[in-house]
């Protein structure tokens, strides 16, 4: 439900963000949002989802190692558990997601200097900083080894079939070209296959259940919809994103993090876990939906509906002329996301998402208020997670740029990750030190540790 707050709830944002500065994990997720809006060379939903996790891993690697009783993601020569350094965890979780994002990210290097300034001068000098910095450094180098070999630039040859239910050039951008053919075979983080977490097949063309999801979303997602309500169309800019200046649908899920965790007054130790595990969710979550994307590799609306006769379908009628609310909004270009439509990336990365936050906190039942850069000044307030994963992935059909089937079954495959994920030790998927991991092992002893 949408409400206008702008006094208290202003005052509460100041609130936040004054915690919010007190907290490594939340500082630096704060510094990778402005990162990724900035970014013009690789802004894409994919990219977006494996910084994140490769971040917000090496983070909860730097806070695990300084703590005597912490369990490591990757294993750095001597197993996951913590050899409990008495070093700054902060100084090393700065170092460590700088050390990430200054490397995957050169053309910002002024403004990740300067939040990497900021961050260590915040603690004082002395052995224990240094320490903390040289061991961030590591983990942070260690966190881009890791991920060098998994694929994520690939190249892979796809060419449309232009067949009927087969995805298209959206006919509004001719120029379109797909994106991420191959992020659907990229190495995921936890998650061991794609294969037995396979959304199924979509509705057949010739079927009701696709008739059905034909005629709502032409009907309901139309740019100049007579049916859609207020808040429908508020829900659909609210969740929008996915363009450059507004970066991707990651900014408002990673702020959504924030909200969340300063809200339920999370530890910096609590922050690292939390952020972690969702962060490494959304990206597996993408794998996998970026495979069913391209094997199933079925049409989007623009295409669907102004190819409506067709299809094969009796019951759905074409309009050559129709035309989405289209992401962002309306606003700008009219635009459809240049990739298939099923499963909705967006859907399944928020049930990754909002599913993580259910287990973690063992509860669906905690009430929020969440804020988007698309609409300022309008608050969405939710009773649950459940509720802000339903409404997010529905957007997408208010948007007119997914069928009803795209969401749903995205929610189910997000959520199966996170869960997944939750039910086996938060460990890398195939633990292989590396050699700078290895000495972390062997210049440890050089490192003071705490006692237990």
């Amino acid at each position: 439900m949408m409400t206008l707050r702008p006094l208290t709830l202003s005052l509460l944002a100041a609130t936040l963000a004054s915690f919010a500065s007190a907290d490594v994990v939340l500082d630096w997720n704060q510094t990778a949002r402005d990162v990724l809006r900035n970014d013009t060379t690789q802004q894409n939903p994919g990219m977006a989802s494996r910084t994140l996790a490769m971040m917000n891993l090496a983070i909860y690697d730097a806070v695990a190692m300084m703590s005597p009783t912490g369990t490591m993601f990757y294993d750095y020569g001597a197993g996951h558990s913590s050899p409990g350094y008495a070093a700054s965890d902060k100084a090393a979780a700065a170092q460590a997601a700088y050390t990430v994002l200054s490397t995957l990210y050169t053309g910002q290097q002024p403004a990740l200097d300067a939040a990497l300034a900021s961050s260590l001068s915040l603690i004082p000098d002395g052995p224990s900083k240094n320490d903390g910095i040289a061991l961030g450094s590591m983990i942070g180098q260690n966190a881009l080894y890791q991920r060098a070999g998994d694929g994520y630039d690939s190249n892979s040859q796809y060419q449309p079939t232009n067949s009927p239910g087969h995805w298209q050039t959206d006919p509004l951008n001719p120029g379109q070209q797909a994106w991420g053919p191959q992020w659907g075979s990229m190495q995921m983080f936890t998650t061991p296959s794609t294969t037995s977490m396979m959304p199924p097949p979509p509705p057949a063309l010739g079927s009701q259940e696709y008739a059905d999801a034909y005629n709502e979303v032409k009907d309901l997602g139309a740019l100049n919809s007579a049916t859609r309500t207020a808040d429908q169309t508020e829900i659909a800019d609210f969740w929008a994103y996915d363009r450059l200046g507004m970066g991707t649908p990651h900014h408002l899920f990673n702020e959504i993090l924030e909200t969340i965790a300063v809200q339920e007054g999370n530890t910096t130790k609590e922050n690292a876990e939390l952020f972690a595990k969702a962060s490494v969710a959304m990206a597996d979550a993408g794998v996998l939906a970026w495979n069913s994307k391209f094997e199933y590799d079925l049409w989007r609306p623009v295409t669907g509906i102004r190819e409506g006769d067709n299809d094969g379908n009796a019951l759905t009628v074409g309009d050559p002329n129709w035309t989405p609310l289209g992401a962002p909004g309306g606003t700008g270009a009219n635009f459809t996301p240049p990739f298939p439509t099923y499963v909705s990336g967006h859907a399944t990365f928020g049930g990754a998402l909002f599913e993580t936050l259910r287990l973690f906190y063992g509860t669906d039942d905690i009430a929020f208020t969440l804020e988007s850069d698309e609409l300022p000044g309008v608050f969405r307030d939710f009773s649950s997670f459940s509720e802000a994963m339903a409404e997010n992935g529905r957007s997408r059909v208010y948007l007119g740029i997914h069928w009803s089937y795209d969401d749903t079954a995205g929610q189910i495959a997000g959520a199966a990750i996170a869960q997944e994920l939750f039910a086996r030790q938060f460990i890398a998927l195939v633990p292989e030190p590396s050699t700078i991991a290895m000495a972390v092992t062997l210049i440890g002893v050089g490192f003071r540790r705490r006692a237990a």
